[in-house]
C-alpha cells in the first residue's frame, strides 16, 4: 500500500514532458474535430492505416469506419489519464466521453481508452481505441493525470534488442491469458500488474492502485483470455501495449493491456476488459 501511495504521490506531482504535452493536444484536437467535422470524418482523419476499434470486439478500424453512416449522435470526451514512452513514439491516453442520443436526448457516459503511436512525420494517430460505458462522473473534469516515463533511456533499443523485448511482451500476455483461461476464482491479472494499475470496466468507474485490484476481484472468470490480435512495442522498449478478442470466443472477453517495462519484466500498467454479446 505504501509504494502505491507513493506512486500515486507521483503521478500526481509530475508535469507533462513535450511528448505527453503533444500527446494531449493531439487527443484534445482529435475532440476538436469531432465536433466541427462529425464523429466518422474525424476518426478517419486521426486513425492509423492498420487501427483497431472495438465494436465490442476488435475490428479493423479504418474499413468499418468507412462503411459507417454519418453520425447521428453528439459525441464530447477529453483526456485524463496519460502516458508515453520515453522515445516518445507510443502513448496512451484515456478519459471520460459523454453522448446524447437522437431523439431522445438521453445522455450516456463512459470512459475511452486510446493507444496512439507517432509517425516519422512527427503526427499522433490513434492505434487502437474502446471504451465502457459507466454512471456519470461526481468529480470535475479538465484535469489530467500524467504517468511519468520510466527509467527506460530515450535512446531507441537496436532491432536485435526490440525485437527481443516484443517476444517478451508476447510470453507475458500468452502468461496472463493462459492463466485467465483456467477460469480460477481468483483472477491472476494482480500478479502480472504494475503498481499504477488502471483499470476499465463496463458499468464501473474506473479505478487505480488498490481500488483496480478490488475492481479485478469482481471479473467473470476468464475475462480478458481471448486470442491476442496484434501488439506492439515503443522503439525505446518500455512501452507497449496488447490486443485481443473474437466473435466467436463466447466468455473469452476483448482487452486491450497497456504495460510497461520494469525491473526487466513487462507489467500491465491498464487493462480494459470487456464482456461480449
Amino acid at each position: 500500500m505504501a509504494l502505491l501511495n507513493l506512486f500515486a504521490a507521483a503521478v500526481l506531482a509530475a508535469a507533462p514532458d513535450p511528448a505527453t504535452a503533444s500527446l494531449i493536444a493531439a487527443e484534445r484536437g482529435f475532440a476538436a474535430d469531432g465536433q466541427r467535422d462529425g464523429l466518422r470524418r474525424a476518426f478517419l482523419a486521426h486513425f492509423d492505416a492498420e487501427s483497431w476499434l472495438f465494436r465490442p470486439y476488435p475490428v479493423p478500424a479504418l474499413p468499418t469506419l468507412a462503411r459507417d453512416a454519418d453520425d447521428a449522435g453528439f459525441l464530447q470526451w477529453e483526456p485524463d489519464f496519460v502516458g508515453v514512452s520515453a522515445s516518445g513514439d507510443l502513448g496512451f491516453s484515456s478519459g471520460p466521453w459523454t453522448v446524447i442520443q437522437p431523439g431522445v436526448g438521453q445522455m450516456l457516459y463512459g470512459h475511452f481508452l486510446s493507444v496512439w503511436k507517432r509517425g516519422k512525420d512527427g503526427v499522433w494517430r490513434v492505434q487502437v481505441d474502446g471504451g465502457v460505458v459507466h454512471a456519470p462522473l461526481t468529480r470535475a473534469a479538465g484535469k489530467v493525470t500524467t504517468v511519468p516515463t520510466t527509467t527506460a533511456s530515450a535512446t531507441p533499443l537496436d532491432a536485435a534488442a526490440l525485437n527481443e523485448r516484443g517476444r517478451l511482451l508476447d510470453r507475458a500476455d500468452d502468461a496472463l491469458r493462459e492463466s485467465l483461461a483456467r477460469n480460477d476464482a481468483k483472477s491472476p491479472l494482480p500478479a502480472h500488474a504494475d503498481s499504477s494499475l488502471h483499470v476499465l470496466r463496463d458499468d464501473k468507474l474506473p479505478a487505480d492502485g488498490a481500488a483496480a485490484l478490488e475492481l479485478v476481484a469482481k471479473d467473470p472468470p476468464g475475462l480478458g483470455r481471448a486470442p491476442r490480435l496484434a501488439r506492439d512495442v515503443a522503439a525505446s522498449g518500455d512501452l507497449g501495449y496488447t490486443l485481443g478478442g473474437e466473435r466467436n470466443c463466447k466468455g473469452c472477453g476483448s482487452y486491450l493491456r497497456v504495460w510497461r517495462w520494469e525491473d526487466g519484466r513487462w507489467r500491465v500498467a491498464v487493462d480494459f476488459s470487456t464482456a461480449q454479446p
